[in-house]
C-alpha cells in the first residue's frame, strides 16, 4: 500500500539490490587488510581486550559459527539438514572485532558442515599467517610469538594464529579454570554481534520466507552484517562501548 506495488515487486526490488551490494562490497566481509583488518588495526584490538580482562594481549578477534534456518527445501534437503539444531539451515563463519564490527563472514555453505569444515574451506588461518603478523617481529621470531590471534571455541583447537579455551573438565588445574573465565567473559561479545545483525533486520529470522531456489537467501544475511556494520559506523554499538574501541567512520569502512 505505501509504495503502490505488489508484494512480488517489492521483493524483485529487494532481491536485486541484495545481489548488487553483495557484489559490490563483497571485499569489506572478506580479509580487508586496507580497512578494519589493517596489521595497526589488530594491534589495537588485540590491546583493547586485554584491557578489558583477557590474560593474552595478542588475540584481536573471536571466531565463531551461526546457523541460519530457512524454509525447508524442495531438493537436497539433506545437504543443508544440521543434525545438532535439528533444521534446514545455512551456516556462515564470523569474526567479531572489538570495535563492534564483524570483520571478516565466509559462507553460506550447507547447514550440515562443522566448523572445522568452514575453517578449512574460508583459509582463514592461511589469511592470518599473511596478514595478523605482530609488528618488529620476523622469521628468526619463534611462531607463537609472531602473530596475532584468533580465539574461538574448543572445537577450533590452538595453531600459532588460532587460540581455544583449555579442554578436559574436571582434569584441568586451578590456574587453567581461571584462565577459560577470564576468555569467556570478553568471548561472549561474539553472541552480541550475531544478535545485533538480527535484532536491526528482523526479517533474517523469518526463516518459512527463504526459500534457497527462489531468493539469494544467503546473501540476505551478508548485506545484514555489511549494514549492521555501517550502523556501528554512526553509533557504536555495545561490543564497541564495552571494549572503548571506536569503529572506523562510514567513509573509512567504505574506503571512499
Amino acid at each position: 500500500m505505501k509504495y503502490n506495488r505488489s508484494q512480488a515487486a517489492i521483493s524483485e526490488v529487494v532481491n536485486e539490490l541484495v545481489v548488487f551490494l553483495d557484489d559490490h562490497w563483497e571485499h569489506l566481509l572478506d580479509f580487508d587488510t586496507e580497512g578494519v583488518l589493517a596489521p595497526e588495526r589488530m594491534e589495537e584490538y588485540a590491546a583493547a581486550i586485554h584491557a578489558v580482562g583477557a590474560p593474552l594481549s595478542s588475540v584481536w578477534g573471536f571466531i565463531d559459527c551461526t546457523i541460519r534456518p530457512i524454509c525447508h527445501p524442495s531438493q537436497y534437503q539433506r545437504a543443508v539438514y544440521n543434525g545438532h539444531k535439528k533444521v534446514h539451515a545455512l551456516k556462515f563463519q564470523a569474526v567479531k572485532l572489538p570495535n563492534g564490527h564483524i570483520g571478516y563472514l565466509y559462507g553460506p555453505i550447507e547447514g550440515r558442515r562443522n566448523d572445522n569444515t568452514l575453517l578449512q574451506q574460508s583459509d582463514l588461518l592461511n589469511k592470518c599467517y599473511q596478514h595478523a603478523i605482530k609488528p618488529g617481529t620476523d622469521q628468526n621470531t619463534p611462531r607463537e610469538q609472531r602473530y596475532f590471534q584468533l580465539f574461538g571455541d574448543p572445537a577450533y583447537g590452538i595453531s600459532p594464529v588460532l587460540l581455544s579455551p583449555y579442554a578436559h573438565a574436571g582434569q584441568r588445574t586451578q590456574a587453567e579454570d581461571e584462565w577459560n573465565a577470564e576468555m569467556a567473559a570478553v568471548r561472549i561479545e561474539v553472541e552480541h554481534g550475531f544478535g545485533d545483525v538480527t535484532r536491526h533486520w528482523p526479517f533474517l529470522n523469518a526463516w518459512w520466507k527463504h526459500r534457497v531456489y527462489s531468493s539469494p537467501v544467503g546473501r540476505y544475511y551478508r548485506i545484514g552484517v555489511l549494514l549492521t556494520n555501517a550502523l556501528n559506523c554512526l553509533r557504536p554499538n555495545q561490543t564497541a562501548q564495552y571494549f572503548n574501541c571506536e569503529p572506523p567512520v562510514l567513509e573509512e569502512y567504505f574506503h571512499i
